[in-house]
């Protein structure tokens, strides 16, 4: 499985002209395909983490141990 980059990309805007149409079609697209991206490796980190399954689904609605009311761990604690 392809392990997900996690550094945050950047999108570079200096060779676009904001002020016109296209310009602002070509920062949309642009924003769009980074949103995309980061979406695309959050499922894969989620998926790996067995958090959701292949298709995008919960695998579990039960709270891990250390979340329940009766657990003795705390943030001074770990």
């Amino acid at each position: 499985m392809r392990e997900p980059s996690f550094q945050i990309p950047i999108i570079r805007s200096g060779d676009l002209d904001l002020e016109s149409p296209e310009g602002r079609t070509e920062w949309d697209r642009r924003v769009m395909a980074l949103a995309a991206r980061r979406i695309a490796e959050e499922r894969v980190r989620m998926e790996q983490l067995g958090i959701i399954d292949e298709h995008g689904e919960l695998i579990s609605r039960e709270l891990p141990p250390d979340m329940l009311p009766e657990s003795e761990t705390t943030l001074e604690t770990g």
